[in-house]
């Protein structure tokens, strides 16, 4: 015959019961815990995929450095110019907001000149005209403060085929921005290929681009012809 329990041992019993009952608890709410999926890292964008490898490169120094969006980004400079000491540090869909933000990452490079285009992702995305003129103005003050030689380029139109309603106005309202600019800025000099490309019509000549907007080889090569002076007299060894 089973024998109950007596009154000793069920105060015995009870402790042990609400202990294993707590201890179940503690590690159901650990196991919870663990079993929570972390949060997913960040997507890496564009920017920071290309700023990513410029900060893993050996090279510490550079007499001229090549600054821009993908326009700068899309040649192959140092074979193009035959100039060794040269880097390009063109950033696809680049601002001039997210360029400003950059300026310290090329100028640790100590380059005696820095050729730079930038601009027309601004018009792209819709960027308020007084944003760009004061991000130039800042870039401009940054880089004429450094011991380089600053040459801007004029924003290139695009072709009429790939031309949004009013683009290549907006570009040519955007460059008169930037010469009034470049009208503060004395020690900057001003490189404007414009006349090499346009067409009649004042847009891009249709063979210069693959796409309406991005050079062809054959655009580059009136690019890389346009600065050669320059580049002979900046790129040292």
């Amino acid at each position: 015959m089973q024998q109950k329990p007596t009154l000793l041992g069920k105060r015995i019993m009870r402790p042990t019961i609400l202990a294993t009952a707590i201890a179940v608890a503690i590690s159901t709410a650990s196991m919870s815990v663990l079993a929570e999926p972390a949060a997913p890292a960040r997507k890496l964008t564009y920017q920071d995929y290309r700023r990513g490898l410029f900060a893993l490169s050996k090279i510490e120094s550079a007499s001229i450095v090549m600054l821009g969006d993908s326009l700068t980004e899309g040649a192959p400079w140092r074979e193009l110019t035959g100039c060794l000491s040269l880097v390009n540090r063109g950033i696809g869909g680049d601002t001039t907001t997210r360029l400003r933000g950059r300026l310290d990452e090329v100028l640790k490079l100590k380059p005696r000149a820095i050729f730079l285009m930038i601009g027309v992702n601004d018009i792209s995305l819709s960027v308020p005209r007084s944003t760009s003129v004061e991000n130039l103005r800042a870039i401009l003050d940054r880089l004429e403060r450094a011991d380089t030689q600053l040459l801007l380029a004029y924003v290139l139109p695009v072709t009429a085929s790939y031309a949004k309603k009013g683009m290549n106005g907006s570009i040519t309202d955007l460059n008169a921005a930037i010469a009034g600019v470049l009208a503060e800025h004395s020690k900057t000099r001003t490189i404007d290929i414009r006349p090499l490309m346009r067409g009649s019509d004042g847009a891009l000549r249709e063979e210069l681009s693959y796409d309406g907007l991005h050079l062809s080889p054959k655009g580059y090569a009136v690019w890389r012809d346009a600065i050669a002076p320059q580049i002979a007299q900046h790129c040292v060894p």
